[in-house]
């Protein structure tokens, strides 16, 4: 099987690597990418048969992470099967995530574990989540969390608290300074919040980062 993995953490990047590797000859990991731009780059120029994610790759500028790059990622190649691993405990994210079509999403945590048998559901055509997974999407459908924000202000808060600035999310999402700095203020008016400490203690409380 011809796998591609990205991670913008190369230690995560060689374990995924090892972890393939010690299968013998099931797999062929054929590129690995460190960002979103890099990702998309070596899927042009290497077929696969499954990809290997991480979620959030926010640190090479100009390049698409979370949602945006799951959505150009589906877009591009519709019928790929894609594993996305993830730390981010958002219900929220994770709720669009599978909604954008991607059949997996393992939390890095159980990577050791599930790692395996979620390659196997989702090369069947089935979907699969870690069992922290299904717990959140669970809490979500019940009404439990969140539900107060936007799929896009969820984004502009994780992307904000991981070090980006306004200027550069919005040259980065193709949108103005002024629309980021609105969804920004939107969604701290909603969330009650008068301050950027109180918005990114927010989003580490919430597993944005």
């Amino acid at each position: 099987m011809r796998v591609i993995i990205a991670d913008d953490h190369p230690a995560v990047l060689l374990g995924l690597a090892e972890m393939l590797r010690y299968r013998g000859a099931t797999f062929r990991v054929e590129a690995e990418a460190h960002c979103g731009k890099d990702l998309l780059d070596k899927l042009k120029c290497n077929p696969c048969d499954l990809l290997i994610t991480d979620f959030s790759m926010p640190n090479e500028a100009d390049s698409d992470d979370g949602l945006a790059l799951l959505r150009k990622l589906r877009s591009n190649y519709p019928k790929l099967p894609i594993l996305v691993l993830t730390m981010i405990d958002n219900a929220e994210l994770i709720h669009s995530t599978m909604r954008l079509g991607i059949q997996g999403v393992v939390n890095k945590a159980a990577v050791a574990t599930e790692l395996f048998t979620a390659i196997d559901t989702v090369m069947e055509g089935r979907p699969y989540m870690s069992e922290r997974t299904r717990q959140q999407l669970l809490e979500f459908s019940s009404g439990r969390r969140g539900g107060l924000l936007s799929n896009r202000e969820i984004e502009v808060i994780r992307l904000l608290a991981s070090g980006l600035t306004v200027s550069e999310l919005a040259r980065r999402s193709n949108k103005s300074v002024t629309t980021i700095s609105s969804q920004k203020r939107a969604a701290m008016k909603k969330l009650g919040l008068s301050s950027e400490v109180q918005l990114f203690e927010y989003a580490r409380t919430q597993g944005l980062v």
